[in-house]
């Protein structure tokens, strides 16, 4: 354990922590925020230590962000080495989250509505959909080449346009996200019908099971673990899709917040709103692994 806690990143750690605290070059704003942040990363770090027996990933993650962190800090507050505009002190960027705490929120909370209902959507419609057409031999050799050309169509081509059309920027946005999502999941819907052992199904046959729990009880959950490992990919994707959107037409929102100061040239407030979505993003992606361990105890045979 002495070893770990004498590992590269407490080093960095001990480092940053003293580089905030003594007199910059430039004038910066309170580092009392990037110090907390910086903190929080080294407990988490060190409780993933005590915890874990094997923490290599761990460590590099942390040396690498502490690495980063304290270049970006010496080559502006420290040394002045570059463009006090366009490369803002990272005291002032994470400071923007005491002025313009409300304005993130509210961009979080409104981005999110939007990415769930635009997720709860195409799940529904994507899973049922998918269901029906790969389990029908007439629907699945009739629309699936349809979808295979349709289906890699990256929504950000059509964006602008869904936005002049629609009525309103949230349902643009909706269907946008709803696009996104929905594709990979009714092609993956599709395939894992029709990859499914055909011994599973002859056995459910000579039971006399319904359709209905044929699809549900059988061939769903036989498809799930694959749905669920596209589902990070495509939520990450479509939640990049939605800032781009909001840059273009919204009034809220995490890309209205970058979009709003990146057009005053406040490139510190925009810096801090491209972290917030960084952030976001891997928050659910991790909710996603979470899910998918919870839901999803077994693998599908191969």
């Amino acid at each position: 354990m002495k070893k770990k806690l004498l590992s590269l990143p407490n080093f960095l750690f001990i480092f940053l922590i003293f580089a905030l605290l003594t007199p910059n070059v430039r004038e910066t704003d309170s580092p009392i925020v990037l110090i907390l942040v910086i903190i929080g990363i080294e407990v988490i770090y060190i409780a993933y230590m005590i915890k874990n027996d094997v923490f290599r990933q761990g460590k590099n993650i942390v040396t690498v962000l502490f690495v980063l962190f304290l270049i970006w800090q010496l080559a502006t507050s420290k040394f002045n080495l570059v463009n006090q505009v366009l490369f803002p002190a990272p005291e002032n960027v994470f400071y923007v989250f005491v002025t313009q705490w409300k304005l993130i929120l509210t961009g979080i909370l409104s981005s999110l509505r939007l990415l769930a209902l635009g997720f709860f959507y195409s799940l529904v419609f994507g899973i049922s959909l998918g269901l029906i057409v790969g389990w029908i031999p007439v629907l699945r050799e009739t629309i699936y080449p349809i979808a295979k050309v349709l289906s890699p169509i990256p929504p950000i081509v059509y964006t602008p346009y869904v936005i002049a059309l629609m009525p309103t920027f949230s349902s643009a946005s909706i269907l946008v996200i709803f696009l996104g999502i929905f594709w990979p999941t009714f092609m993956n819907m599709i395939n894992g019908v029709s990859a499914i052992d055909k011994n599973i199904i002859d056995s459910a046959r000579s039971m006399n099971v319904s359709t209905p729990t044929m699809l549900f009880k059988i061939i769903l959950p036989y498809s799930l673990p694959g749905i669920m490992d596209g589902l990070t990919i495509s939520v990450s994707f479509s939640f990049m899709i939605l800032t781009a959107a909001e840059m273009i037409g919204a009034t809220s929102g995490l890309g209205y917040f970058v979009q709003k100061f990146a057009a005053y040239s406040d490139y510190t407030k925009e810096l801090t709103g491209i972290i917030v979505i960084g952030v976001v993003v891997a928050a659910i992606n991790y909710l996603l692994r979470v899910v998918r361990k919870l839901v999803i105890k077994w693998k599908p045979l191969v």
